[in-house]
């Protein structure tokens, strides 16, 4: 039985792990041997530089897919400290400002150890910032900090969301439970590890004894496709954009993938278009639509035996955790859940929620203390309503949503209707001004084909399919949609190109 993270580093160590992970194209193998290798390696740099990592310390660790990296955090979990994943594509000024941030005091980048500032010394550290001096050798439990994992947000400032080892050990287990894993899977992770839908594979890997393939490179649909072959891939994690991609790839070269038979979505809502084509494509994949945010992993999914029947939906609460739907009662501050059918926001509770931003307290999605120390509610600042049945849909951000003309648009809603359409790849709304400065909605278009004739032909449907309130005011045709390094669409740069071309 694993309790802490730290735990899969003494099943590797005692060669009790019995999983895979290879690396695609190169086909470099890990196993056991290998982990034990680079973790020797690793400490004799640390002891070359007279360094040491303390117990609580936050450590940045750089995400390129190799067998270091892998050691690197596992040899860290083992030493009580804090992981802290950044993106290796990173400036070395952004790197340190999250370092600074973090107070972290190096930064394992493969087999180099980097120092950071001096500012930082004054590490988070559970010796010198503890009520308790401890001189014995410490053991990690589940109530430390396991993850410092950094995201923009929507405010665009990043912000450390804490995880604790029972965090994420809870979360793991629950989305294991939920997608059935077992010795026989084998997983094909596109996500960078500084992101947490990629990190998670990994996790599942070493927990559960099964193959992982670590892509190495940025996503590229006929690349991917051809690892899903040649690998005989059972698991396939995706956000919407690559799920797009993907489902023109197999449809254009009619790949019929038997081996694939799961496939598990985040980052925002599957087209539904998508669905149907992925289940006409491949009859035996099971598509699981989720919902989550880093401040708990994970929240709601959708079974797989659902994905047609409740077309739209992001499901229900993943094993061990609650969700509902709020308004805030103005005369009392008290939250008050919604009638089905209603829009509110969602609030979720349960053993995967962080600990809270470092250093900032509420500083995105708001927690909500109880009536003792673990009751605690998270606001995720989005807006959901729910079925006689009990499922939940998507229907937007609460700073997401636009107000065009004294008509409430849900960007989420509008986004997933619009993709039914056969010729959109991806679309985005945000808000804008017009020339009186009103908020009015823009969509931003990817089409599949482009010529003007096409684009006619997708104004006179969208004419045809919205009503003129709801309608966004304005549309834009775009060659290649913005896309954050883990390849959700960057509506941010949308906006800002918008307010450029504007001036």
């Amino acid at each position: 039985m694993l309790f802490t993270l730290a735990d899969l580093h003494t099943k590797v160590m005692q060669d009790q792990w019995s999983g895979k992970i290879q690396f695609y194209p190169s086909n470099l193998m890990l196993d056991s041997t290998v982990l034990i290798n680079h973790r020797h390696t690793l400490m004799g740099e640390l002891a070359a530089k007279s360094l040491t990592i303390g117990f609580g310390e936050p450590v940045l660790v750089t995400d390129e897919p190799t067998p270091q990296t892998l050691a690197n955090i596992l040899y860290l979990w083992h030493k009580g400290a804090v992981v802290v994943p950044v993106r290796h594509t990173l400036s070395a000024q952004a790197r340190d400002a999250i370092a600074a941030d973090c107070q972290a005091k190096l930064c394992l980048h493969n087999q180099q150890v980097i120092p950071l500032g001096q500012d930082n010394l004054a590490s988070l550290n559970a010796n010198s910032k503890s009520k308790f001096k401890v001189h014995s050798e410490r053991r990690v439990s589940g109530a430390d900090l396991a993850l410092i994992i950094y995201t923009s947000g929507s405010t665009g400032k990043p912000k450390g969301i804490m995880l604790s080892h029972h965090n994420v050990m809870s979360a793991m287990y629950s989305i294991a439970n939920y997608l059935e894993l077992d010795r026989q899977e084998h997983i094909l992770c596109l996500s960078p590890l500084s992101f947490d839908y990629g990190l998670y594979q990994v996790l599942f890997s070493l927990a559960f004894d099964c193959e992982l393939t670590l892509f190495e490179g940025g996503f590229h649909p006929l690349k991917v496709l051809k690892a899903l072959e040649t690998n005989r891939i059972s698991l396939l994690p995706v956000v919407p954009a690559m799920a797009s991609a993907l489902a023109k790839m197999i449809q254009a070269f009619k790949k019929p993938l038997p081996h694939l038979l799961k496939m598990t979505n985040t980052g925002g809502h599957l087209a539904e278009d998508n669905i149907r084509l992925f289940h006409a494509l491949l009859p035996k994949l099971n598509i699981y639509a989720m919902y989550g945010l880093t401040e708990c992993k994970r929240a709601l999914y959708l079974p797989p035996e659902d994905s047609l029947r409740k077309l739209g939906s992001v499901g229900i609460p993943m094993p061990g955790l609650e969700a509902k739907i709020f308004t805030t009662n103005k005369e009392t501050q008290h939250f008050e859940e919604v009638a089905l059918g209603e829009i509110g926001e969602l609030f979720i509770r349960g053993s995967s929620l962080m600990q809270g931003y470092f250093g900032l307290g509420n500083g995105g999605a708001c927690i909500v203390e109880g009536q003792y120390r673990d009751d605690n509610w998270l606001a995720t600042g989005d807006l959901f309503c729910q079925d006689q049945d009990g499922y939940f849909y998507f229907k937007g951000r609460s700073k997401d949503l636009i107000k065009q003309a004294g008509f409430c648009l849900y960007p989420a809603e509008l986004e997933a209707q619009i993709e039914q359409h056969e010729n959109v790849f991806l679309c985005a709304i945000v808000p804008h001004k017009d020339k009186w400065g009103d908020e009015i909605a823009c969509l931003n278009v990817q089409l599949i084909e482009a010529s003007s004739e096409k684009q006619q032909a997708f104004s006179a449907w969208l004419a045809d399919q919205l009503d003129a309130n709801y309608r966004p005011r304005q549309l834009v045709f775009i060659d290649s949609m913005a896309l954050t390094q883990n390849a959700k669409v960057d509506k941010q740069s949308l906006m800002a190109n918008l307010a450029a071309n504007t001036l």
